[in-house]
């Protein structure tokens, strides 16, 4: 791996500062990264808010603004980005030979979050999280070069659960916005309704379905935590992070009786020292703390 030209250390610098100011529940890249692979998470990190920001925030034309996204993304293979970000992206990519599919499915699925507002069933949304979730993490294996169908699948299981998690989590804040990432079916299944979320109204049914949604997400974490055990100590570290900060969500739902309306349930501060410190735990007795 060559080290970054001085050309492209400003770049890198704007993927840094924007990955250390936008991460909430736990950290994007930990001291648990090899500093050589750093920067290289940051970048990818970067394209990866970079997309989220255009598909949620943007006032203006969204799908215009995601067109303009993909073709600097195309630029990064077979051209010059013109902008900090994606000319540190482009160089990661040539290191690491990271393919455009994952990039591309990150891009289409905010294209999806224009138009679909919510989600059938749980394949639905297991689609869904094809696209929005499950690249991010065959992005990481390849930062530390792997391609192989076993750990991506291993990866998938724990990115989903990350992803679902974070919609359990803003469950209210996400239908004030106009979507809902709660399986219709299920909510049916559970004697609830699309239109309990939409008003706020907390119900015997809703809480039911929510639970049920809490236990699956938990499973695929448990699933997905064999990946720890396959993959480098430092790498296993950061997994182990992400799932862990993962689980203490769906721990804070379970504390507040399953209820995502009164009030948007969080990772204290507490919280993060103690999942940092059972990481490093973990590290040295790998096999706990796996369900």
């Amino acid at each position: 791996m060559r080290e970054i030209p001085e050309r492209l250390k400003p770049d890198f610098e704007v993927c840094k500062r924007l990955t250390m100011s936008h991460y909430e529940n736990f950290s994007v890249v930990s001291g648990f990264v090899p500093r050589a692979i750093r920067p290289h998470f940051c970048s990818i990190y970067a394209f990866c808010r970079g997309v989220d920001d255009l598909g949620d925030e943007l006032d203006g034309d969204r799908l215009a603004a995601l067109d303009a996204f993909e073709q600097e993304l195309r630029r990064c293979y077979d051209g010059q980005p013109e902008t900090p970000a994606f000319r540190a992206l482009q160089f990661t990519i040539s290191q690491f030979e990271l393919p455009d599919e994952p990039f591309l499915r990150l891009i289409q699925v905010n294209r999806r979050d224009q138009t679909q507002k919510t989600y059938a069933t749980w394949e639905d949304l297991r689609d869904y999280c094809r696209y929005s979730a499950d690249p991010v993490g065959r992005l990481v294996l390849g930062l530390f070069g792997y391609r192989d169908e076993e750990r991506y699948a291993l990866s998938d299981y724990t990115c989903t659960a990350l992803q679902i998690a974070n919609h359990l989590q803003d469950i209210h804040r996400d239908a004030k916005a106009g979507r809902i990432y709660v399986p219709e079916a299920d909510l049916l299944r559970f004697g609830s309704s699309l239109d309990d979320i939409w008003n706020g109204r907390m119900t015997d049914g809703l809480r039911a379905c929510i639970q049920f949604e809490v236990d699956r997400t938990a499973q695929w974490f448990a699933k997905g935590a064999k990946l720890e055990h396959m993959v480098p100590r430092r790498l296993s570290m950061q997994l182990r992070l992400y799932r862990l900060g993962g689980q203490a969500i769906l721990d804070a739902l379970r504390a507040q009786n399953y209820d995502p309306f009164i009030r948007r349930p969080v990772v204290s501060n507490r919280q993060k020292l103690w999942i940092a410190f059972r990481t490093l735990i973990g590290a040295a007795n790998q096999g706990d703390d796996v369900g």
